[in-house]
């Protein structure tokens, strides 16, 4: 079972945020990461459009928080709705 925080929630659309640990070489090893992975969700949605317009990219962005503390956060591309999924790590 994968889990969503109770206490982060999406600013787009109100979803829990998942726990995500992103792999060694990202550039992002500042350990959990709390990202949106609700596929209705407008930023998500809202993104294919955005990123093909300005990069001719097929990709999208989820909300993520890199930091609870002081609540930096940050799209994270993704290039799938699956993208990243097998990173969710249980709490």
């Amino acid at each position: 079972m994968t889990d969503k925080s109770p206490s982060y929630s999406c600013p787009h659309c109100a979803s829990s945020l998942y726990s995500v640990v992103l792999p060694e070489g990202t550039g992002w090893e500042t350990g959990a990461q709390w990202v949106c992975f609700n596929d209705e969700c407008s930023y998500f949605q809202e993104g294919w459009d955005w990123m093909w317009e300005n990069y001719r990219a097929k990709a999208s962005y989820r909300y993520r928080i890199i930091n609870p503390q002081t609540g930096s956060a940050s799209p994270l591309p993704v290039w799938s709705t699956d993208a990243l999924r097998n990173f969710i790590v249980e709490q």
